[in-house]
């Protein structure tokens, strides 16, 4: 199936994909560099939904993962997954 396209090159069809399993390993690496992991969040029908990776493929590393919206990335409105300083 041909995935629609806006003529822009640089403009790809994206996957956004949630997985726990991805989730407790990033907090827990991040843990150990005293940064707290902050998944990222899509605009899906007016709800925001978490993802922990975005994707060019729709399938991801983790057993759980699942697809929680996909799209032309310059048409979706999104934060991407971050990392902030733990401060004690």
């Amino acid at each position: 199936m041909a995935r629609p396209s806006t003529g822009n090159p640089d403009d790809v069809y994206v996957y956004f994909l949630f997985s726990e399993e991805q989730k407790t390993f990033r907090e827990n690496v991040e843990r150990t560099l005293n940064h707290k992991f902050i998944p990222g969040a899509v605009m899906v029908n007016g709800v925001r939904k978490r993802f922990t990776e975005m994707s060019l493929k729709n399938t991801g590393n983790y057993p759980d993962t699942k697809i929680v919206a996909e799209g032309l990335r310059s048409t979706m409105k999104f934060t991407q997954p971050t990392t902030a300083p733990i401060i004690r």
